[in-house]
């Protein structure tokens, strides 16, 4: 599995969406009184500061600015109208207005906590977050027991990254005013951060059942239960929170990253048209147009939604983020490496891992782990951190590290986006006394391929190892030793599932073994082809030129995230397909086998394997050949497996299990691997190759004569056996 580029996810500060809102019924009835006040007595101060604080909760800066600075004309030492002209500028977004405003209030009278509490909010506007703790911490000293200014405290410290305080000033204000909505919900935002997901979900329930109309609780909620990929509940509270605040332009771009996430475009873009609708000009929701034709692999789409978003804001944090993001997809590494390193200083959480990812494509090994472990250390909840910082580990050979913290995957909603739960406990490696334990696969194929071998270690704790694998696999695994000896049970994934005591994901294996580079178990060849599947291959392989027998496939995956990097179309490999001496077999399926039809008439490669029903009858095939060579493909891990001499084209930076710099992999012995010089460098790859390829040994004496084939089509069918 690739590391992951992380874009921001949209929970909502608790500074932002923490100020509660009366509803629309009472604030009409506070305007038509403060106005027949007015009507008494035009000069009446508090009829004009009440009719700015309507207009400003109704949107109306212009007459809230009107109706404060009025206020301050008719009583300029009143320190309240100087607060409420303030909080009108603030509105408005003239903030060094505001500040100035604040100020006069302040000279006026210093030991007055209110201008503090507005100057202190302000400063979280603004960012200054350190700013704005010192104002709270000036207001609680005026006035010790004040919860407003303990709220704002808390989210200052919250806003600032220093979350365990945030969370004492939390409870600390709920002691001073008991069901407080506001502070149930900053106590859950800063319980996320911490990783305390359970806590969080407890505290955002409770400030909604204290106030059912509070949309940013309802969609932090939502935002909580999609990272768990509880979706339907995730999708009910996201619905809940826009229903409530129609204008929630964060309601509604989570709600079009959970349908995105989901495969609904359709959906998704209908979400993020509302959100434009709301406001054309807001950032958040250009840059999220941007990830959306991101992942609609639409790059001058997000680039155009980009463009937009940093002409608002060139320094909208994760506007920068996505700069960066696209220039790692175009495989500018350096200007990556520079967009990241600016959106950390703007305060990207996600920038610092996906910079680390762009220097690893750089060649930077010892760089990224540096910026990996920073990233984990300024953002400890993030899952997708702490998997990319496991993969490094483990690709730079730090595997006591590395597959533990590569347990975090089933947090990363990139790799698991439904993890499966289980009633049965996980096995974390003690004696099974004759016990039951599910080993279930949970990626591609080849990583089911690799990690079987593991099923007899399980079995030798004093159990029955029950190895569960995708149907195509199914009839392979039987092949495994301790299958045949009755130590291992094989079943199928989707099927009935066998009855269990205890389970473990394949992959995480190795973390309960401890396996490091020098002691991954090697149980000599662990899978084989059945007989009669094995004779029907050397049956239909019968007519041959003499040469090589030589297996070959060039594309995995499709839906895997990196497949554009391992794969390469054949036509790209037409030098290493003229190699002399060579017959080439395809193991080739799927769309790519395809690519067979276009091969000019001086090429022939035999179609071996796109009509087979699963992988036991390629394991057939693959016994009758001499050598493989292949991508990073399943049909890698099956030669190793069997035992066969395989050689391996590798990308620059190929997948983590690869390692780095080396030509050989402790996980298969016959393995040879052929890694790119730089990146895209197919070409010089083959070179290498063929010139390895002409002292290969030749077939011994002994084998039957081979002819070459009437028909140079280069799709023709496996030729019927000879009568």
């Amino acid at each position: 599995m690739s590391p992951g580029m992380q874009n921001k996810t949209s929970i909502s500060t608790a500074g932002s969406n923490g100020t509660s809102c009366a509803p629309a019924g009472r604030l009409t009835e506070d305007a038509l009184a403060w106005q027949q006040r007015l009507e008494i007595n035009q000069h009446d101060v508090a009829a004009l500061m009440g009719i700015s604080l309507v207009a400003m909760a109704t949107g109306q800066a212009e007459a809230a600015l009107s109706m404060a600075r009025a206020a301050v004309n008719e009583d300029p030492e009143a320190v309240t109208a100087w607060v409420t002209l303030g909080q009108a500028l603030k509105a408005a977004g003239q903030y060094a207005e505001a500040e100035q405003a604040y100020g006069e209030a302040i000279r006026r009278d210093g030991a007055n906590a209110l201008p503090r509490l507005g100057l202190g909010e302000l400063k979280i506007a603004t960012g200054h977050w350190e700013e704005a703790v010192h104002e709270y911490e000036l207001a609680l000293r005026q006035q010790p027991g004040l919860a407003s200014a303990c709220l704002g405290l808390g989210h200052a410290l919250a806003c600032g990254g220093r979350n365990q305080s945030a969370l004492h000033c939390y409870d600390e204000t709920l002691k001073l005013r008991p069901r407080l909505a506001e502070a149930e919900f900053g106590a859950g935002f800063v319980l996320v951060r911490l990783g305390r997901l359970s806590e969080a979900e407890v505290r955002y329930r409770r400030a909604i059942s204290w106030r059912p109309d509070f949309a940013a609780a309802w969609m932090n909620l939502g935002c909580l239960l999609r990272e768990q990929s509880r979706e339907l509940y995730a999708e009910a509270a996201l619905a809940r929170a826009v229903e409530l605040r129609k204008d929630l332009i964060a309601g509604w771009l989570n709600l079009a990253q959970l349908e995105r996430e989901r495969r609904r475009p359709a959906r998704a873009e209908i979400c993020l048209k509302k959100a434009l609708d709301i406001d054309p000009k807001n950032v958040d929701t250009l840059v999220a147009w941007c990830q959306f034709r991101a992942a609609e692999k639409d790059p001058s789409g997000a680039w155009h939604w980009l463009c937009r978003a940093m002409a608002r804001d060139a320094r909208h944090a994760e506007a920068v983020n996505m700069l960066g993001i696209l220039l790692h997809n175009e495989g500018r590494f350096e200007e990556a490496v520079a967009a990241f390193g600016q959106a950390e200083a703007l305060g990207s959480r996600a920038a610092t891992s996906n910079r680390g990812n762009s220097l690893i494509d750089l060649g930077r090994e010892t760089d990224a782990l540096r910026a990996h472990e920073s990233a984990v250390e300024r953002d400890p909840a993030s899952a997708g951190a702490a998997y990319n910082l496991a993969l490094t580990r483990l690709r730079l050979g730090e595997w006591e590290s590395g597959w533990a913290g590569y347990e975090t995957r089933w947090n990363f909603r990139e790799v698991h986006r439904g993890p499966r739960v289980f009633a049965q406990p996980r096995w974390q490696g003690e004696p099974l006394h004759g016990r039951r334990v599910l080993l279930h696969a949970e990626q591609g194929l080849g990583d089911t391929i690799q990690f079987s071998r593991y099923a007899a270690m399980v079995a030798a704790r004093g159990g029955t190892a029950i190895l569960q694998v995708q149907a195509s696999a199914e009839r392979l695994m039987r092949s495994l030793p301790a299958a045949r000896a009755g130590l291992v049970e094989i079943a199928v994934l989707g099927g009935e599932r066998p009855a269990f005591d205890l389970e473990c994901p394949l992959m995480s294996l190795p973390a309960v073994f401890g396996t490091t580079v020098d002691t991954v178990p090697w149980p000599g060849v662990y899978l084989a082809a059945e007989p009669g599947l094995l004779k029907k291959k050397r049956r239909s392989f019968r007519t041959f030129r003499r040469g090589l027998r030589v297996g070959f496939s060039w594309a995995g995956n499709p839906g895997y995230k990196a497949d554009q990097r391992r794969s390469v179309p054949l036509a790209r490999l037409l030098p290493l397909l003229r190699a002399r001496g060579v017959n080439w077999i395809s193991l080739q399926k799927g769309d790519a086998a395809r690519q067979l039809d276009a091969l000019p008439d001086d090429i022939f490669v035999w179609d071996g394997s796109s009509q087979d029903v699963d992988l036991a009858e390629t394991a057939a095939l693959v016994a009758t050949l001499d050598l493989l060579v292949t991508t990073d493909t399943c049909i890698a891990h099956l030669a190793g497996a069997m035992g066969k001499p395989v050689w391996m084209m590798l990308p620059h930076v190929a997948d983590w299990r690869w390692m780095q710099r080396i030509d050989s992999t402790p996980w298969y012995p016959t393995a040879r691997l052929f890694r790119q010089a730089h990146a895209g460098d197919w070409d010089g790859l083959q070179k290498r190759i063929i010139a390895e390829l002409a002292a290969f040994p030749r077939p011994q004496a002994g084998w039957p004569g081979w002819i070459v084939p009437q028909s140079h089509s280069a799709a023709a069918a496996i030729p019927a056996p000879a009568a």
